[in-house]
């Protein structure tokens, strides 16, 4: 029933979720010369996400009219299931059945919101990664009934982006990134909570060597220029000592217990005082761009 995306025809794109996601989506697709619709059903989310996106980006309240024309939907709702089972249903009712289906989240199973679709197989997980018109990386998750022509259109797609894409097999929870992301977290977390070292200390560890080192190398590549027979040695000694708990941590419980959300309260492992994370927001964004070349 699907067809392969005409090579030189750039697609028509209905992006549904004009949130801060949504609205960087829109925008890396509009610069690429898609035609775009940005759907929502807040007037004011529509009106904020106009600051980011092209004035050529369709901005509408009508799900029908975003949906339009559309060969390829980026859903990005809020983390819930049930709501985004609902919002794809109603996609899928009024698109045509060669219109490839994506899903922007960072948790929710592929296949478990693949039950509320006729044809799982277009469906797929597109997550990108914020600020979508900055990272890089656009992670492709298959859901168990997604097909290898849904997977080989969405890459085809994600490279004339001009995005890196990262084929993700398996529909295991938080995918590739975020499991990477979080394994480093618990480990962090476990050392500041057991008086270790300090938040700021951790942070200028991972800031001053990993991070350089794992954008020159990904860390496999590290571990074979290290020796692999050096990697067993060490692993030997570190991997009983490393923290296996499966709970949140409870610095982080603690600190939403009262309210310090981070940057958006004011507080968290940090003090946000003034304007302080606009500057750390456009720092990271510069130091990405530059790591990347991008612009």
């Amino acid at each position: 029933m699907e067809r392969d995306m005409p090579e030189k025809k750039l697609p028509t794109v209905a992006v549904i979720g004009a949130g801060t996601m949504g609205a960087g989506i829109a925008q890396v697709f509009a610069r690429a010369g898609c035609r775009v619709a940005l759907w929502s059903r807040s007037e004011a989310t529509l009106d904020a996400a106009r600051a980011l996106v092209p004035d050529e980006v369709l901005r509408t309240r009508s799900l029908p009219e975003a949906l339009d024309g559309a060969d390829v939907v980026s859903e990005n709702v809020a983390e819930v299931v049930a709501l985004k089972q609902d919002v794809l249903a109603s996609i899928e009712a009024a698109v045509t059945p060669d219109c490839l289906l994506t899903t922007n989240t960072s948790s929710v199973p592929i296949t478990l919101l693949g039950t509320a679709l006729d044809d799982p197989g277009r469906f797929l997980g597109m997550h990108w990664f914020n600020p979508a018109p900055v990272m890089p990386l656009v992670e492709l998750v298959a859901g168990e009934a997604t097909t290898a022509t849904a997977m080989e259109r969405a890459e085809s797609l994600t490279r004339r982006l001009g995005k890196l894409p990262v084929v993700v097999r398996a529909d295991v929870p938080g995918f590739v990134v975020n499991r990477i992301q979080y394994a480093v977290l618990r480990e962090v977390l476990h050392l500041v909570e057991s008086g270790v070292t300090s938040a700021a200390d951790a942070d200028l560890a991972v800031r001053t060597t990993l991070a350089p080192r794992w954008a020159a190398c990904g860390p496999l590549e590290l571990m074979d220029l290290a020796g692999l027979d050096v990697v067993e040695q060490v692993s030997t000694i570190l991997m009983p000592e490393l923290s296996r708990s499966a709970e949140v941590p409870e610095s982080v419980r603690k600190l939403v217990a009262e309210g310090a959300l981070g940057a958006k309260s004011g507080r968290g492992f940090y003090e946000w005082p003034g304007e302080r994370a606009d500057r750390v927001k456009a720092h990271r964004d510069a130091v990405v761009r530059q790591l990347t070349h991008d612009g």
